[in-house]
Protein backbone atom coordinates (compact mmCIF):
# COMPACT_ATOMS: atom_id res chain seq x y z
CA UNK A 1 0.00 0.00 0.00
CA UNK A 2 2.86 2.65 0.58
CA UNK A 3 4.79 1.79 -2.35
CA UNK A 4 1.10 2.13 -3.99
CA UNK A 5 0.68 5.52 -2.80
CA UNK A 6 3.90 6.85 -3.81
CA UNK A 7 3.40 5.20 -7.57
CA UNK A 8 0.17 7.24 -7.60
CA UNK A 9 2.00 10.32 -6.36
CA UNK A 10 2.91 10.43 -10.09
CA UNK A 11 -0.61 11.01 -11.39
CA UNK A 12 -0.62 13.18 -4.15
CA UNK A 13 -8.59 17.34 15.78
CA UNK A 14 -12.01 19.82 14.06
CA UNK A 15 -11.37 21.66 10.94
CA UNK A 16 -9.50 24.82 11.40
CA UNK A 17 -10.21 26.91 8.49
CA UNK A 18 -12.71 28.66 9.26
CA UNK A 19 -10.64 30.39 12.22
CA UNK A 20 -9.50 33.84 12.12
CA UNK A 21 -6.05 34.30 12.97
CA UNK A 22 -5.41 34.74 16.94
CA UNK A 23 -1.85 34.27 18.60
CA UNK A 24 -4.10 32.95 21.62
CA UNK A 25 -6.35 30.55 20.27
CA UNK A 26 -4.48 27.20 18.70
CA UNK A 27 -4.53 26.37 14.99
CA UNK A 28 -4.63 23.21 14.26
CA UNK A 29 -3.95 22.37 9.99
CA UNK A 30 -5.36 19.18 8.97
CA UNK A 31 -3.04 18.22 6.03
CA UNK A 32 -3.50 15.15 3.55
CA UNK A 33 -0.52 13.54 1.75
CA UNK A 34 0.93 10.21 0.70
CA UNK A 35 3.34 8.17 2.03
CA UNK A 36 5.93 9.66 -0.37
CA UNK A 37 9.37 11.62 -0.42
CA UNK A 38 7.70 15.34 -0.08
CA UNK A 39 5.85 14.18 3.14
CA UNK A 40 9.33 14.02 4.53
CA UNK A 41 9.57 18.23 5.68
CA UNK A 42 6.05 17.71 6.93
CA UNK A 43 7.42 15.20 9.41
CA UNK A 44 10.41 17.15 10.07
CA UNK A 45 8.26 20.30 10.97
CA UNK A 46 6.12 18.11 13.28
CA UNK A 47 9.07 16.65 14.85
CA UNK A 48 11.39 19.94 15.48
CA UNK A 49 7.49 21.83 16.36
CA UNK A 50 9.26 24.96 13.83
CA UNK A 51 5.41 26.46 13.53
CA UNK A 52 5.55 26.96 17.34
CA UNK A 53 3.04 26.13 20.31
CA UNK A 54 -0.20 27.61 18.97
CA UNK A 55 0.31 25.86 15.62
CA UNK A 56 -0.05 22.53 15.40
CA UNK A 57 -0.09 19.95 12.16
CA UNK A 58 -2.27 17.07 11.79
CA UNK A 59 -1.60 15.24 9.10
CA UNK A 60 -3.58 12.25 7.82
CA UNK A 61 -2.23 10.24 4.54
CA UNK A 62 -4.18 9.44 1.51
CA UNK A 63 -3.41 6.16 -0.68
CA UNK A 64 -4.89 6.81 -3.70
CA UNK A 65 -6.26 9.68 -6.08
CA UNK A 66 -9.92 9.45 -4.94
CA UNK A 67 -8.70 9.91 -1.61
CA UNK A 68 -7.33 13.11 -1.87
CA UNK A 69 -9.92 14.70 -3.86
CA UNK A 70 -12.50 13.62 -1.72
CA UNK A 71 -10.32 15.68 1.15
CA UNK A 72 -10.30 18.72 -0.59
CA UNK A 73 -13.99 18.96 -0.91
CA UNK A 74 -14.73 17.28 2.95
CA UNK A 75 -14.63 20.91 4.08
CA UNK A 76 -12.29 19.26 7.00
CA UNK A 77 -8.65 19.49 5.65
CA UNK A 78 -6.46 22.84 4.87
CA UNK A 79 -3.41 21.51 3.00
CA UNK A 80 -2.42 18.67 0.58
CA UNK A 81 0.75 17.40 -0.84
CA UNK A 82 -0.36 16.15 -4.01
CA UNK A 83 0.77 15.50 -7.68
CA UNK A 84 0.72 18.55 -9.50
CA UNK A 85 -1.68 16.39 -12.24
CA UNK A 86 -4.17 16.12 -9.47
CA UNK A 87 -3.69 19.75 -8.00
CA UNK A 88 -4.67 20.68 -12.04
CA UNK A 89 -7.36 18.52 -12.14
CA UNK A 90 -9.34 20.10 -9.25
CA UNK A 91 -8.74 23.55 -10.13
CA UNK A 92 -10.83 22.76 -13.33
CA UNK A 93 -13.15 21.04 -10.75
CA UNK A 94 -13.43 24.38 -9.33
CA UNK A 95 -12.12 23.07 -5.99
CA UNK A 96 -10.77 26.36 -4.82
CA UNK A 97 -7.33 25.00 -4.10
CA UNK A 98 -3.74 27.63 -4.97
CA UNK A 99 -0.50 25.79 -5.27
CA UNK A 100 1.50 26.71 -2.63
CA UNK A 101 4.77 25.32 -3.53
CA UNK A 102 6.62 22.88 -5.81
CA UNK A 103 9.08 20.33 -3.93
CA UNK A 104 9.61 17.20 -6.26
CA UNK A 105 11.07 17.49 -9.60
CA UNK A 106 12.44 14.85 -12.35
CA UNK A 107 12.01 11.60 -10.06
CA UNK A 108 11.57 9.44 -13.41
CA UNK A 109 14.07 7.43 -15.06
CA UNK A 110 15.11 4.99 -17.70
CA UNK A 111 16.56 1.89 -16.61
CA UNK A 112 18.29 -1.03 -18.43
CA UNK A 113 20.58 -4.12 -18.25
CA UNK A 114 20.89 -3.61 -22.35
CA UNK A 115 24.60 -2.41 -22.21
CA UNK A 116 24.38 -1.78 -25.89
CA UNK A 117 21.94 1.36 -25.15
CA UNK A 118 23.60 4.48 -25.12
CA UNK A 119 21.24 6.39 -26.73
CA UNK A 120 17.29 7.09 -27.81
CA UNK A 121 17.99 5.30 -30.92
CA UNK A 122 19.55 2.31 -29.86
CA UNK A 123 15.59 1.64 -28.60
CA UNK A 124 14.75 0.98 -31.80
CA UNK A 125 13.15 -2.33 -31.76
CA UNK A 126 12.93 -2.98 -28.21
CA UNK A 127 10.43 -3.46 -26.01
CA UNK A 128 9.64 -0.79 -23.02
CA UNK A 129 7.92 -1.11 -19.99
CA UNK A 130 5.96 2.10 -18.80
CA UNK A 131 3.79 2.84 -15.56
CA UNK A 132 0.38 3.95 -16.10
CA UNK A 133 -0.80 4.83 -19.77
CA UNK A 134 -1.26 8.41 -19.78
CA UNK A 135 0.44 9.15 -16.50
CA UNK A 136 3.25 11.34 -17.11
CA UNK A 137 5.94 8.99 -17.19
CA UNK A 138 3.92 7.89 -19.97
CA UNK A 139 3.38 10.94 -21.67
CA UNK A 140 7.18 12.14 -20.85
CA UNK A 141 8.65 8.20 -22.76
CA UNK A 142 6.50 8.71 -25.55
CA UNK A 143 7.57 12.26 -26.32
CA UNK A 144 10.81 11.84 -25.61
CA UNK A 145 11.05 8.93 -28.01
CA UNK A 146 9.00 11.38 -30.48
CA UNK A 147 11.78 14.18 -30.15
CA UNK A 148 14.65 11.17 -31.11
CA UNK A 149 12.37 10.17 -33.94
CA UNK A 150 11.37 7.16 -32.69
CA UNK A 151 7.64 5.92 -33.62
CA UNK A 152 6.15 4.35 -30.63
CA UNK A 153 4.06 1.51 -32.01
CA UNK A 154 6.43 0.77 -34.95
CA UNK A 155 10.14 1.38 -33.93
CA UNK A 156 9.62 0.61 -29.98
CA UNK A 157 6.60 -1.23 -28.39
CA UNK A 158 5.24 -0.05 -25.13
CA UNK A 159 3.82 -2.17 -22.52
CA UNK A 160 1.74 -0.79 -19.23
CA UNK A 161 2.55 -2.08 -15.68
CA UNK A 162 2.64 -1.03 -12.12
CA UNK A 163 5.70 0.56 -10.58
CA UNK A 164 5.61 -2.61 -8.18
CA UNK A 165 5.50 -4.92 -10.67
CA UNK A 166 7.88 -3.08 -13.20
CA UNK A 167 10.28 -2.82 -10.17
CA UNK A 168 10.22 -6.44 -9.45
CA UNK A 169 10.33 -7.47 -12.68
CA UNK A 170 13.80 -5.46 -12.88
CA UNK A 171 15.34 -7.17 -10.19
CA UNK A 172 14.18 -10.12 -11.77
CA UNK A 173 16.28 -10.05 -14.65
CA UNK A 174 12.55 -10.60 -16.57
CA UNK A 175 12.89 -7.35 -18.35
CA UNK A 176 15.35 -5.57 -19.75
CA UNK A 177 13.89 -2.24 -20.51
CA UNK A 178 11.73 0.21 -18.20
CA UNK A 179 10.85 3.71 -16.91
CA UNK A 180 10.14 3.93 -13.10
CA UNK A 181 10.32 6.36 -10.83
CA UNK A 182 11.75 6.45 -7.37
CA UNK A 183 12.12 4.83 -4.87
CA UNK A 184 11.29 2.16 -7.05
CA UNK A 185 14.73 2.67 -9.04
CA UNK A 186 16.62 2.87 -6.31
CA UNK A 187 15.33 -0.43 -5.09
CA UNK A 188 15.53 -2.22 -8.40
CA UNK A 189 19.39 -1.02 -8.89
CA UNK A 190 20.13 -2.54 -5.18
CA UNK A 191 18.73 -5.31 -6.28
CA UNK A 192 19.88 -6.28 -9.78
CA UNK A 193 23.89 -5.52 -9.92
CA UNK A 194 23.27 -5.40 -13.82
CA UNK A 195 21.12 -2.76 -14.10
CA UNK A 196 22.15 1.09 -14.92
CA UNK A 197 19.80 4.07 -15.46
CA UNK A 198 20.53 5.05 -19.28
CA UNK A 199 18.23 8.18 -19.47
CA UNK A 200 17.91 10.76 -16.62
CA UNK A 201 14.20 12.50 -17.54
CA UNK A 202 15.22 15.85 -15.93
CA UNK A 203 18.32 15.74 -18.27
CA UNK A 204 16.45 15.00 -21.04
CA UNK A 205 13.45 17.56 -20.45
CA UNK A 206 16.41 20.04 -20.14
CA UNK A 207 18.43 19.43 -23.21
CA UNK A 208 14.82 20.04 -25.31
CA UNK A 209 13.79 23.02 -23.11
CA UNK A 210 16.72 24.54 -22.42
CA UNK A 211 19.26 23.99 -19.08
CA UNK A 212 17.35 25.98 -16.50
CA UNK A 213 14.42 23.73 -16.99
CA UNK A 214 13.10 20.91 -14.89
CA UNK A 215 10.03 18.55 -14.92
CA UNK A 216 7.79 19.71 -12.34
CA UNK A 217 6.11 16.52 -10.46
CA UNK A 218 4.42 17.37 -6.85
CA UNK A 219 3.85 20.32 -4.59
CA UNK A 220 1.60 21.51 -1.49
CA UNK A 221 -1.38 23.02 -2.23
CA UNK A 222 -3.68 25.30 0.37
CA UNK A 223 -8.07 25.68 0.19
CA UNK A 224 -8.56 29.24 -0.48
CA UNK A 225 -10.19 29.34 2.07
CA UNK A 226 -7.46 28.64 4.53
CA UNK A 227 -4.93 31.15 3.10
CA UNK A 228 -7.36 33.87 3.83
CA UNK A 229 -8.13 33.07 7.15
CA UNK A 230 -4.28 32.50 7.89
CA UNK A 231 -2.30 34.08 5.64
CA UNK A 232 0.71 34.51 8.40
CA UNK A 233 0.39 30.73 9.20
CA UNK A 234 0.56 29.53 5.76
CA UNK A 235 3.39 32.21 4.80
CA UNK A 236 5.07 30.69 8.25
CA UNK A 237 4.18 26.82 6.91
CA UNK A 238 6.20 28.22 3.40
CA UNK A 239 9.12 28.97 5.19
CA UNK A 240 9.58 26.41 7.31
CA UNK A 241 8.70 23.98 4.72
CA UNK A 242 11.84 24.86 2.27
CA UNK A 243 13.84 24.73 5.74
CA UNK A 244 12.57 21.12 6.76
CA UNK A 245 13.43 19.87 2.75
CA UNK A 246 16.94 21.55 2.75
CA UNK A 247 17.14 19.51 6.07
CA UNK A 248 15.97 16.06 4.64
CA UNK A 249 18.72 16.87 1.77
CA UNK A 250 21.79 17.35 3.56
CA UNK A 251 20.83 14.80 6.41
CA UNK A 252 19.63 11.84 4.35
CA UNK A 253 20.69 9.16 7.09
CA UNK A 254 18.24 11.09 9.63
CA UNK A 255 15.36 11.84 7.35
CA UNK A 256 15.39 8.28 6.17
CA UNK A 257 15.20 6.73 9.82
CA UNK A 258 11.78 9.46 9.81
CA UNK A 259 11.00 7.78 6.81
CA UNK A 260 10.95 4.39 8.42
CA UNK A 261 9.43 5.21 11.50
CA UNK A 262 6.55 6.92 10.27
CA UNK A 263 5.92 6.24 6.53
CA UNK A 264 7.20 2.28 6.73
CA UNK A 265 9.75 2.97 4.10
CA UNK A 266 12.65 0.78 4.02
CA UNK A 267 15.43 3.06 5.35
CA UNK A 268 18.24 1.98 3.58
CA UNK A 269 16.81 2.38 0.52
CA UNK A 270 15.39 6.06 1.36
CA UNK A 271 18.82 7.20 2.45
CA UNK A 272 20.62 5.65 -1.16
CA UNK A 273 17.49 7.17 -2.57
CA UNK A 274 17.19 10.77 -1.32
CA UNK A 275 19.84 12.31 -3.87
CA UNK A 276 17.76 11.11 -6.36
CA UNK A 277 14.18 12.16 -5.33
CA UNK A 278 13.76 15.49 -7.24
CA UNK A 279 13.81 17.37 -3.95
CA UNK A 280 13.98 20.95 -4.27
CA UNK A 281 11.89 24.09 -3.22
CA UNK A 282 9.98 26.70 -5.28
CA UNK A 283 7.45 28.79 -4.45
CA UNK A 284 4.58 28.38 -7.00
CA UNK A 285 5.09 31.76 -8.41
CA UNK A 286 8.42 31.07 -9.21
CA UNK A 287 7.39 27.74 -10.88
CA UNK A 288 5.22 28.60 -12.46
CA UNK A 289 7.03 28.48 -16.20
CA UNK A 290 8.01 25.24 -15.65
CA UNK A 291 4.61 24.50 -14.87
CA UNK A 292 3.03 26.23 -17.35
CA UNK A 293 5.71 23.73 -19.81
CA UNK A 294 4.66 20.89 -18.06
CA UNK A 295 1.18 21.10 -18.48
CA UNK A 296 0.94 22.41 -22.06
CA UNK A 297 2.64 19.33 -22.82
CA UNK A 298 0.10 17.34 -20.55
CA UNK A 299 -2.87 19.04 -22.64
CA UNK A 300 -1.15 18.33 -25.95
CA UNK A 301 -1.46 14.35 -25.33
CA UNK A 302 -4.38 13.96 -23.35
CA UNK A 303 -6.35 17.05 -22.09
CA UNK A 304 -7.64 14.74 -19.62
CA UNK A 305 -4.76 14.26 -17.78
CA UNK A 306 -5.03 17.83 -16.34
CA UNK A 307 -8.57 18.45 -16.09
CA UNK A 308 -9.48 19.85 -19.25
CA UNK A 309 -7.41 22.90 -19.41
CA UNK A 310 -4.35 24.46 -18.47
CA UNK A 311 -4.62 26.13 -14.73
CA UNK A 312 -4.86 29.91 -15.37
CA UNK A 313 -3.15 32.27 -13.13
CA UNK A 314 -5.28 32.54 -9.80
CA UNK A 315 -3.83 28.90 -9.62
CA UNK A 316 -1.29 30.23 -8.45
CA UNK A 317 -0.52 30.97 -4.40
CA UNK A 318 0.94 34.39 -3.74
CA UNK A 319 1.72 37.44 -5.84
Amino acid sequence: MILLAICLFLVGCGNTSSQKQDSKKEIVINIGAPKAPPTLPILRMIDQNVLGDNVKINLEFWNTPEQVIAMTQDGKHDMFALPLTVAAKLYNKKANIKLTNVNTWGVTYFVSSDKNIKNWSDLKGKMVYVPLKSSPPDIMTQYFMESNNLKVGKDVQIKYSSTQEIGQLLKASKIENAVNIEPQVTASLMGNKNLEIKFNYNEEWKKIKGKDKNIPNAGIGATAKFIENNPEVVKNFEKEYEKALKWVLENPKDAAKLAETKLGLKKEIVEKAIPNFGLEYKNSRNAKEDLKSFYELLYKFDLKTIGGKVPSEDFYYGK
